[in-house]
């Protein structure tokens, strides 16, 4: 097995004990640790490429075959949702009290290894299985198209369902075995891993998605059992505490009902992290099945969507490694309050593709391509951030049914979510005759998500920072005598004043491009005679980007005034943001003002007009919501010690 237990040494000889790393009973030297992170690893691996190739595929086959979009979001985002709100809250909290010989997560995977590998090959052949069906008379009465979407459809809730009872414990097997000092070094790689999967996959593969599924459906079903089979054999979990007669009492029957809803649901803490726990349902998860319809009827081909994947794999790659080690510096709350506090200011953006559609290639090198790599340090840490998140704000004590507790949320999200986005494109594709540009409108469901969600986290980052924030927090435990469970607490790092004027230097100068660009383009619009769309310039977004510059100026100088009254001992007025996300974002807006710039130079090329001007409109729209996104954080921290130049690392709190 990878544990390694280390002896100490005798009296009778020297020997020198190396360093080990402690998980409950669990003990690791550095070969046995290196063990377990490549069998964890290569399990996670094999899981995740499961995961994302099923989903990437069927929506393909499924609209070929000619299912609505209301079928394929049932399909694909509500059935696993419908499993997972039954199936994953019993596991999760039976799991915590389950002990055997193999642990009480093993076990798990063994029983469904067989099922998932089945119900993936049962994919990969229901084509086959269809025609058979209908050639021998049983489905005779339908067309063959309808006849394979009922067998298909039939094999994915098989495959949802066997996956679901996998998927409910499958995050609790790193929690129960990697030590808590290297988490997230852990989650980083597997960041990684998931970069690695998206590079090979999207890259070599994705393009034959819709001639060769069969052949990757049982590739990825023989990866998945030899994946998870070689973890299951070499990873070992270690001893747990014997379950009490009277915890046995506890979790049996109704009273085991009553206990987990009792515990789970009687704090509005977590329920404000519950609630939250509907982003994915919401944003990704949703638009997810049409996504690639998005990407074609922007003139995108299967191989040049692929290869956008592919790259920004690579670069998530690169970013997971050197984001993983601001996580605990900034804590993950903080990391995705102020990410979707940007996000819900800056989803309008794809508007402008309502009015203008630019070439394939232009396409795929500016927006997507581009716009893909200049959030891509962004979106590694909210990657990251998702499984810290959980574990700094939740009782160790009941980790698992807490995890249920909000996949109940999650999950009705989902089922409800991938209906309504089914309907909605719908919606959209009967207002314009079945046209596919009924996709272009999938900015107005992530813009309405995100306000949603931005609420929501805004109000459990408060509720946070009232419970002690980065010093003291202790999640609530209604259980308690004390009405709160320890918890360690991490090093952090507060308000850096450097690297705070940094980030308001990059906004600055964000702003201060913005006017240049829009007065260079004014000129040039004279000079090669667009008479509208000169004096459009010249008396509209031209002075709208110098006033926005100028409201600019004064909601900097108020945050640098903040700064200097609390490095005066002299409480804020405003409130000072923390300069992590807040610098990551303001040099992705200023690499964005790169990817815009170059979109402008392919509309004049084209002669798109009105390319021209929305997207002169869309830089100062842009700029209008990045200071309103400062505003939010800055009375998101108002009242709150900003811990100027604290540094958790290198001094102890006051």
């Amino acid at each position: 097995m990878i544990t390694e237990v280390i002896t100490p040494p005798s009296n009778e000889g020297k020997v020198k004990s190396s360093k080990t790393w402690h998980c409950g009973t669990l003990v690791y030297t550095r070969a046995g640790l290196i063990t377990l992170f490549v069998f964890l690893l290569w399990g996670s691996f094999s899981f995740n490429l499961m995961m994302m190739v099923i989903p990437s595929i069927l929506p393909l086959k499924l609209k070929d075959l000619g299912a609505s979009n209301v079928l394929i979001g049932l399909l694909l985002t509500s059935v696993f949702p419908i499993f997972g709100m039954f199936i994953s809250p019993y596991l999760s909290f039976k799991s915590d009290y389950l002990r055997t010989r193999w642990g009480r997560r093993i076990p798990f995977f063994i029983i469904t290894l067989p099922l998932v590998t089945l119900s993936i090959l049962l994919l990969a052949f229901s084509e086959d299985i269809a025609r058979y069906l209908h050639s021998a008379g049983w489905l005779a009465r339908m067309s063959p198209a309808s006849a394979e979407i009922l067998v298909m459809g039939i094999c994915i809730v098989t495959f949802q369902f066997s996956d679901v009872l996998v998927a409910s414990i499958y995050i609790y097997i790193f929690n129960d075995t990697v030590p808590i000092a290297l988490i997230g070094r852990f989650v980083g790689l597997m960041q990684v891993v998931g970069g690695a999967i998206g590079v090979l996959y999207n890259w070599y593969i994705f393009k034959y998605a819709e001639t060769h599924m069969k052949e990757i459906f049982v590739g990825t079903a023989i990866l998945y059992f030899l994946g998870i089979g070689m973890m299951c054999l070499f990873v070992e979990e270690g001893q747990y505490p014997p379950v009490t007669e009277e915890e046995l009492r506890k979790t049996r029957g109704l009273a085991g009902f009553k206990t987990y809803f009792r515990e789970s649901f009687s704090s509005r803490f977590y329920w404000t992290k519950f609630l939250y726990s509907m982003a994915p349902g919401l944003t990704w998860v949703a638009l997810a099945p049409f996504n690639i319809f998005y990407y074609k009827e922007m003139g995108l081909t299967l191989e040049y969507a692929g290869k956008a994947f592919a790259v920004t794999a690579v670069a998530s790659i690169i970013a997971a490694y050197f984001s993983s080690i601001f996580i605990d510096r900034w804590h993950p709350l903080r990391i995705l309050t102020y990410s979707a506090v940007f996000a819900a200011t800056l989803s309008m953006g794809g508007w402008v593709w309502l009015f203008v559609t630019i070439p394939p290639d232009a396409f795929f090198w500016f927006s997507l391509l581009g716009g893909g790599l200049v959030g891509i340090f962004n979106v590694a840490l909210i990657n990251l951030a998702s499984m810290p998140f959980d574990i700094r704000l939740q009782p160790k004590s009941r980790y698992g049914q807490f995890c249920s507790a909000q996949s109940i949320i999650a999950n009705s999200t989902k089922v409800v979510a991938g209906l309504c986005a089914g309907f909605y494109f719908d919606f959209w594709k009967w207002i314009f005759h079945g046209s596919d540009y009924a996709y272009r409108f999938n900015f107005v469901w992530s813009a309405c998500a995100n306000v949603f969600l931005v609420c929501v986290i805004c109000s459990l980052y408060r509720q946070w920072k009232a419970l002690g924030g980065d010093l003291h927090f202790h999640p609530p435990a209604p259980w308690s005598t004390t009405g709160f469970e320890e918890m360690e607490q991490t090093p952090f790092v507060g308000v850096q004043t450097r690297w705070l004027n940094h980030a308001l230097k990059a906004i600055h100068l964000l702003m201060l491009l913005t006017v240049v660009c829009l007065g260079l383009v004014t000129g040039w619009l004279w000079h090669v005679g667009w008479s509208f769309d000169f004096n459009l310039y010249l008396f509209g977004i031209f002075p709208a980007s110098v006033a926005v510059y100028a409201v600019w100026i004064r909601v900097e100088s108020s945050i640098r005034a903040d700064v200097a009254r609390c490095a005066a001992g002299k409480p804020v007025r405003n409130g000072i943001p923390h300069h992590g996300v807040f610098f990551v974002k303001g040099c992705a807006m200023l690499l964005g003002l790169g990817v815009s710039t170059g979109i402008m130079v392919v509309c004049f090329r084209e002669g798109l007009h009105v390319g021209v001007r929305v997207f002169g409109l869309n830089g100062v729209l842009t700029n209008v919501m990045v200071i309103a996104a400062v505003l939010i954080l800055c009375r998101l921290e108002r009242e709150y010690d900003p811990m100027l130049d604290y540094d958790g690392r290198k001094m102890l709190p006051t």
